[in-house]
């Protein structure tokens, strides 16, 4: 997956080569990016993973400081209300699980090009049962600390806890279909790998357990309107 990062970094760089024009303003905006994520783990012998469409997406608000005067480089900040979703069968059942952020996202663009870093919030946790279109709590395996020896107990409560702080690089693209004067719409587009582990690890306490904590890579495409100021 890294590989895939480093490609469409390297291929958006060079057609961003080629179209470079004159530089935008300083700029803020509004997006709003559907997210389809990928859970990337070892799954347990009965469960079964798939790609998942988030249903609600990002939404937020970006600002764009230009950093020349003759290219179209700039510094950007994007600010974030994210969804990632992992759906997955067990049992028979099917079972989406969502994970929200406060995403803050620092970056910069190259033209249509665009690199930075989400650093997310943990703000929300759902597991639902599709199945029988119930919203469950979910277990988590944890040491018992008062007892002697050691032994592993399931804790249940609120997953949002449990999350790990997200840390995401991300590489896209935003291209301008309309503007004026110095205001534009955009179409995005970006790809992101999540570095951390969805859980603490502590909530995975043996080696065994912690091939099953996820990370996730995810896609997201959608529309962007930057006012120029």
């Amino acid at each position: 997956m890294k590989h895939i990062l480093l490609f469409c970094l390297i291929g958006i760089l060079t057609v961003s080569e080629l179209y470079a024009e004159d530089p935008y303003p300083f700029s803020i905006g509004l997006s709003a990016m559907p997210r389809m994520s990928i859970y990337n783990a070892t799954s347990p012998a009965d469960e079964t993973h798939g790609m998942a469409f988030s249903g609600v997406p990002d939404i937020g608000i970006s600002i764009y400081v230009p950093a020349s005067r003759r290219e179209r480089v700039g510094i950007t900040m994007d600010i974030a209300y994210a969804t990632y979703k992992n759906s997955y069968t067990k049992s028979s059942a099917d079972f989406a699980r969502t994970f929200n952020y406060l995403t803050i996202t620092p970056g910069l663009s190259y033209s249509f090009f665009t690199v930075g870093i989400a650093v997310g919030l943990p703000i929300g946790y759902q597991r639902k049962n599709v199945t029988s279109g119930a919203v469950e709590e979910e277990g988590w395996p944890v040491i018992d600390p008062g007892s002697d020896p050691p032994v592993k107990i399931t804790k249940y409560g609120n997953g949002k806890d449990n999350m790990s702080l997200l840390i995401e690089p991300r590489v896209g693209i935003s291209y301008p279909v309309m503007s004026n004067n110095g205001s534009r719409l955009n179409v995005n587009a970006n790809i992101g790998l999540m570095m951390n582990n969805l859980y603490k690890d502590e909530y995975y306490p043996t080696t065994n357990l912690q091939q099953f904590n996820a990370s996730m890579m995810s896609f997201a495409l959608g529309v962007q309107y930057m006012f120029g100021l």
